[in-house]
């Protein structure tokens, strides 16, 4: 299987937004293998987006079904 199967990003995010809280929010689609949060590489400041990998490629098509709102964000 290709390591990006199943891998989705997700733009807009909160500057608050942590790994857990992506975690827990796409949890509820189906079972999330990792999440990151890109972070400024000299700051460590978030950068507004991040990356979410399901272990299911086919939820992909779920999630882009709908419209997210995590910490008071549209991504």
């Amino acid at each position: 299987m290709d390591s990006n199967q199943g891998k989705l990003f997700i733009g807009g995010i909160s500057w608050e937004t942590i790994e857990e809280k992506l975690k827990e929010y796409f949890e509820n689609y189906g079972d999330v293998v990792q999440t990151v949060v890109m972070r400024d590489k000299t700051i460590g400041r978030p950068r507004g987006f991040g990356f979410v990998v399901f272990v299911d490629p086919f939820i992909l098509d779920r999630v882009l079904q709908d419209k997210h709102t995590i910490d008071a964000r549209m991504v």
